[in-house]
C-alpha cells in the first residue's frame, strides 16, 4: 500500500472517533427530529425514571445498566402499539422493555409477518439481525412510524434490510443500532456515542 494511502487511512481512522463524539452532543445534526432523539433519549442519562431503581437492582455493571435505561428510554419516546421480541432476547432487555410499557403484550417475529400492511407503531428489539430474523424486521421497519433496535449491528446485513427504502433513519455506535422509521424523515446515518 503506498505512503499516500496509508496516510489517509490513518487519518480516517483517527477523525472517525471526534466526528462521533462532535455529533453526539448534537453538533452537526441538522434534523430537528435527529437532534431531539440524540440529546434526549438516547445521551440524557440525568434524567430520572421511575425506573431506575429497578434497572440498578437487576443490571450488571455500570455500563449495562446503561445500556438498559438507554432502551427503556427508547421504548418510552417511540410509544409502540404492537411489541416484537424474540425468545432469545435477554432477559434484562426483555425486562426493562416490558418496564416501559406494561400494557404491551409482545408477539413473536413470526406473528409480526401476519400482521396487516397498514400497522404502525410498530417496535421489534432483537440481539442481532440474524436471517430468520430479517423478513419481521423488514416488516415492521417498512411500517408507518416503527422502530428496530439491534443489540449487535452488522453494516452489511443493515445495508441489505434498508435496502429499497427511503424514509429511515439509523443511529449507531459501532455495537448497538436503532432504525427510526417515518414517513417524512429523510434517509440519514448517525455515528454516535451512546
Amino acid at each position: 500500500m503506498p505512503l499516500r494511502a496509508k496516510l489517509r487511512l490513518t487519518l480516517r481512522r483517527l477523525w472517525r472517533p471526534l466526528g462521533r463524539a462532535r455529533r453526539s452532543r448534537g453538533f452537526g445534526v441538522h434534523s430537528p427530529f435527529a437532534f431531539r432523539f440524540i440529546t434526549l433519549v438516547l445521551r440524557d442519562s440525568r434524567s430520572v425514571y421511575y425506573s431506575t431503581g429497578k434497572i440498578r437492582d437487576f443490571a450488571g455493571g455500570r455500563r449495562r445498566r446503561r445500556n438498559l435505561a438507554m432502551l427503556f428510554r427508547i421504548v418510552c419516546d417511540r410509544k409502540p402499539l404492537t411489541l416484537i421480541l424474540p425468545p432469545e432476547l435477554p432477559e434484562a432487555e426483555r425486562r426493562v422493555i416490558l418496564m416501559a410499557d406494561s400494557r404491551l403484550q409482545p408477539i413473536t417475529p413470526a406473528e409480526a409477518l401476519t400482521l396487516p400492511a397498514d400497522s404502525d407503531s410498530l417496535f421489534i428489539c432483537l440481539p442481532e439481525l440474524s436471517p430468520e430474523h430479517l423478513p419481521a424486521a423488514r416488516r415492521v421497519i417498512s411500517a408507518e412510524n416503527s422502530t428496530l433496535v439491534l443489540l449487535r449491528a452488522d453494516s452489511r446485513r443493515l445495508d441489505a434490510l434498508k435496502d429499497g427504502l427511503d424514509h429511515i433513519m439509523t443511529f449507531t455506535n459501532g455495537k448497538y443500532a436503532v432504525l427510526i422509521s417515518r414517513r417524512g424523515l429523510p434517509m440519514q446515518n448517525f455515528e454516535i456515542n451512546f
